[in-house]
């Protein structure tokens, strides 16, 4: 580029790189929806991670199907093999405190890995995990689930456990609603 600087074929400002264009932070009614069930510091993080994400061009969306999940669920998960928490225990979908992106490359029209990991990383660096590049065992051999993230606040920041237990009848309530 200094040569052809010198023979002025180019300029300083074609150096720059363009900033990746901005997406709409602008969510369907069904990701409202599923927003609206989740617990009130998680839903305030998620509306963070994707607006981070659409200012960096990634074309995040929350997953409407798998927001909160009942005992049941999370036991018919479980015993397909997606899940590797056991019946009777309690996770972070149970509580509000987990949610799935969906994060399509529009070029591909499949799921954008190199930009799971990008939105794990920061996600982590936010007080939150990312499961997508953990191994997960389950009834049915080992998984990753590249979708799943969670939120854990300096409060809460173990496996669910007491704390967890006195959120699900809140939750529960919103389930009904």
């Amino acid at each position: 580029m200094a040569w052809d600087l010198l023979l002025r074929r180019e300029t300083d400002t074609n150096w720059a790189r363009s900033p990746a264009p901005s997406l709409e932070l602008s969510f369907s009614p069904a990701e409202m929806k599923a927003l609206k069930l989740l617990e009130p510091s998680t839903r305030t993080h998620v509306v963070e991670i994707i607006g981070w994400a659409r200012n960096r061009g990634i074309p995040a969306k929350l997953s409407t199907q798998a927001v909160i999940y009942t005992p049941e669920v999370a036991a018919k998960h479980y015993a397909e093999g997606r899940s590797g928490i056991a019946p009777g225990r309690l996770d972070w979908h149970q509580v509000g405190r987990a949610y799935h992106l969906v994060i399509i490359d529009p070029e591909t029209k499949k799921l954008d890995h190199a930009a799971y990991a990008v939105v794990g990383k920061y996600v982590r660096s936010q007080g939150g995990e990312w499961l997508g590049d953990k191994v997960i065992i389950t009834p049915k051999g080992p998984i990753k689930d590249l979708a799943h993230y969670e939120y854990h606040p300096p409060q809460d920041a173990a496996r669910p456990g007491r704390a967890a237990s006195r959120t699900v009848a809140g939750q529960e309530v919103r389930l009904r609603s």
